[in-house]
């Protein structure tokens, strides 16, 4: 891990660490691309998210959401990615996180947006292939 930048509080004068997040994407034409998310996704980190789901280059119609790496994200992050998933499905796409750390994975159910969003897994057989769940199940009542 590289040498992190140590920020003084302005309040208390402790040593805090500042958000780390990164995103990266991968795009694979108009059928699909892959977006990497890692550290924190919280109200600081969010525009940066909201920026690359924006990229012209990804409106592929299958846009995978990695959250594997993701540490944690607050009601800011989970929001931001249940509005890009609105989005995508108004315009005739699909956005389709693969399931994150159990803390993560956690505030969808929390906040009651996993039923707004389609969560993959990776198969343990294969880990290469994302286990998609079904076409319009997001859209089903419970």
């Amino acid at each position: 891990m590289p040498d992190a930048l140590v920020v003084p509080d302005a309040i208390t004068g402790a040593n805090s660490l500042p958000h780390t997040f990164s995103c990266s994407s991968t795009d694979r034409g108009r059928d699909a691309a892959w977006v990497r998310v890692a550290g924190e996704l919280d109200l600081s980190t969010v525009p940066q998210l909201v920026q690359a789901l924006h990229e012209p280059r990804l409106k592929a119609r299958l846009v995978v959401l990695d959250l594997r790496e993701l540490e944690f994200v607050d009601s800011s992050g989970v929001n931001a990615i249940v509005n890009a998933s609105s989005r995508a499905r108004q315009a005739g796409r699909r956005l389709v996180l693969l399931r994150g750390p159990s803390n993560v994975d956690r505030m969808f159910t929390l906040t009651g947006s996993s039923d707004q969003l389609e969560i993959g897994d990776l198969d343990p057989v294969e880990p290469s292939v994302l286990v998609l769940p079904p076409l319009g199940a997001h859209d089903r009542a419970p």
